[in-house]
């Protein structure tokens, strides 16, 4: 009995510590439609940016909300619509798709890499 609650509390722990962000960029904003007072009309906008091993920045902007996503790279705007994943984040559009799993950040453009972050 002691055997199998330690491992269901070593089971609990991992899982607890591998969701957790270590990202100390990140920021969360809450932002209301114009004029509304409740929260029923107020979303979440997350922005990070990143800087990959060549010194690129990408910075982004999240609406979970409207399910959209907006990137600014070497000064392109660019628009991505957010795609249902069963893990991880992916966005995409007609010629740019990002995606993000287990911590490594992925930007390409007609299906080549121009951003990686590990």
């Amino acid at each position: 009995m002691k055997k199998k609650f330690t491992v269901i509390l070593v089971a609990v722990v991992l899982s607890v510590s591998s969701c957790q962000n270590g990202n100390k960029e990140t920021k969360t904003e809450k932002h209301a439609t114009e004029g509304a007072v409740n929260n029923s009309d107020s979303h979440e906008i997350v922005t990070n940016s990143l800087t990959d091993d060549k010194g690129n920045t990408l910075d982004m902007k999240f609406d979970n909300a409207a399910g959209t996503a907006t990137f600014v790279f070497n000064k392109d705007t660019i628009h991505l619509k957010q795609d249902t994943t069963a893990s991880g984040v992916q966005c995409s559009n007609k010629n740019y798709k990002f995606t993000e799993h287990h911590g490594e950040v992925t930007l390409t453009k007609d299906g080549n890499i121009i951003f990686a972050k590990k």
